[in-house]
């Protein structure tokens, strides 16, 4: 009988992989029609991954997220984006805060013998590995697929656009990591707070 997590994070699969069915049958660029087949899989594998990666309903849904705002550039985003901003930059800086958060709490469920500044900087050092190979892959599609079919785009996009991606992957990454640690630290703080107040509390009763 599956637990109550894994039914959540079953539910939030089916939900995102809906949305992308939807986002690729409306969509306004053509090679977004076939991304189903290369996104489904990836959203996925953390499911079939949650043990090892001792996987949350929150975090999942914040990683199944990122792969629909990636997928949102079916409808021309990565061309002409709804920010003041480059869409890119946007898709970059959050999926490395999900990225991050899912990677860090898998290998402080492992490896409890790290210390918080070790499990940070081994999150920074995969994330942002990650992001290479992901730029890596960029280029090989073009060689391969050439520019109208592969995934980088020379003489359209932004001239910087690798160095851009894996800046905005380390703020992501740097981000969610400092949100990590404020909560942890809130959590320390309140929990240290507790037996106090039940003394105080305690005191009270009596007088």
């Amino acid at each position: 009988m599956q637990s109550n997590s894994t039914k959540a994070l079953v539910i939030v699969g089916g939900v995102a992989t809906t949305l992308m069915a939807v986002v690729t049958l409306t969509a306004r660029v053509p090679t977004y029609r076939v991304a189903p087949a290369f996104l489904v899989p990836l959203l996925w594998a953390p499911v079939l991954l949650r043990r090892w990666l001792a996987l949350r309903p929150a975090t999942y849904a914040m990683y199944a997220a990122a792969m629909l705002f990636h997928d949102l550039g079916a409808y021309g985003y990565y061309q002409q984006s709804p920010f003041p901003f480059s869409f890119d930059i946007a898709v970059h800086f959050y999926f490395a805060i999900a990225g991050a958060v899912l990677l860090r709490h898998a290998l402080a469920h492992h490896f409890e013998m790290l210390k918080p500044w070790q499990l940070d900087v081994t999150t920074l050092l995969f994330i942002m590995g990650f992001g290479a190979i992901h730029e890596i892959m960029e280029y090989m599609s073009y060689l391969i697929l050439g520019e109208q079919r592969g995934m980088l785009k020379p003489t359209t996009s932004y001239f910087f656009d690798t160095q851009r991606d894996l800046t905005n992957n380390l703020l992501g990454c740097i981000t969610a990591l400092l949100i990590v640690r404020a909560i942890q630290l809130f959590k320390t703080g309140t929990e240290a707070a507790e037996p106090h107040s039940g003394h105080l509390s305690g005191v009270a009763r009596r007088s």
